[in-house]
């Protein structure tokens, strides 16, 4: 594994190279390497090569595994010819083998489902099962290639350490793409308080709007020009909020745990919908060990605007 490197789960189907072919403009944005790699899971001889083995054959998985990824690169690299890429089989199980294969690296880049020619390897679980177990970011592309390089870069806050360590990650990314910064923070008023009694939706405003602002504060002094950050606080709930506002974005980026997650539930529901649903690529971040830190620069400006 080579430092910085982005790492591509493929499996022959269209949404794998859609995100082998986002992961190559996000590793130009970033000076770095990808690494496609195809995880198959039938054992067989070794092949020499010359031809392919039979249909019958125990060996033909492995030989169809390095066809697919030949044949995906050849069609990245013949529109992307600068690109710095590698293709990998390896075999054993997809999530297993794409976990470890990622571990170290920038990130993990993959399809939002997988229809694969030789089995279904890369499935809508898989992602999932890799957003909820990866040590490093995760990348789930969704929605057209259009609007890659086009709209802000949306990070959902709650306060949390894992949303926190989701809008550093989220500041950075949006200064590579110069790109808006939108830091949204929704919250769901209850109907009444827990005595029955009307419950003071200005006090729980004014409290959403205090974590709405102590998470960007940060980013407050050292200005960059280029990169906007604009807050916004939603009164709705909070996973239909932010797939809309991925409707109009070109990256969602999320903690891997907010507030209302428990112990075992590593991604939370709100991750898995948006991972599942949100109409652009979606980025899990993984809670860092790291102490918390703006980025160099931070925003240009701060624009509060409540929804």
């Amino acid at each position: 594994m080579t430092k910085g490197e982005i790492v591509v789960g493929l499996d022959g189907s269209p949404e794998a190279e859609q995100a082998l072919r986002w992961a190559v403009r996000e590793a130009g944005l970033r000076q770095t390497g990808v690494r496609a790699v195809l995880a198959w899971a039938a054992a067989g001889p070794a092949s020499d090569g010359s031809r392919p083995p039979p249909a019958t054959s125990p060996e033909h998985p492995r030989w169809t595994a390095q066809w697919i990824v030949n044949d995906v690169l050849g069609r990245v690299r013949d529109d992307e010819p600068a690109a710095r890429i590698v293709g990998r089989t390896v075999f054993g199980p997809a999530v297993r083998m794409l976990l470890a294969e990622s571990a170290g690296a920038e990130m993990l880049v993959l399809g939002a489902h997988g229809t694969g020619r030789a089995a279904p390897m890369l499935t809508g679980s898989v992602s999932l099962a890799c957003a909820h177990g990866a040590g490093v970011p995760v990348v789930v592309v969704r929605g057209p290639a259009a609007r890659w390089e086009g709209g802000a870069v949306v990070v959902g806050v709650d306060g949390s350490p894992a949303s926190l360590d989701a809008l550093d990650w989220a500041v950075r990314e949006a200064e590579l793409r110069s790109a808006r910064l939108r830091v949204v923070h929704v919250w769901t008023p209850p109907p009444v308080s827990a005595d029955g009694r009307p419950t003071d939706v200005d006090a729980l405003r004014h409290a959403a709007r205090g974590v709405l602002d102590e998470a960007v504060r940060p980013y407050l002094a050292g200005a960059r020009a280029g990169t906007g950050v604009e807050p916004v606080l939603i009164g709705a709930g909070v996973s239909r909020a932010l797939i809309d506002e991925a409707a109009r974005a070109q990256l969602l980026v999320l903690g891997a745990r907010g507030r209302g997650g428990f112990d075992g539930l590593l991604l939370g529901s709100t991750g898995s919908q948006c991972v599942s649903y949100a109409d652009c690529p979606v980025v899990i971040v993984r809670r860092s060990a790291q102490p918390r830190s703006p980025a160099a620069g931070g925003p240009e400006r701060i624009e509060a605007r409540s929804t």
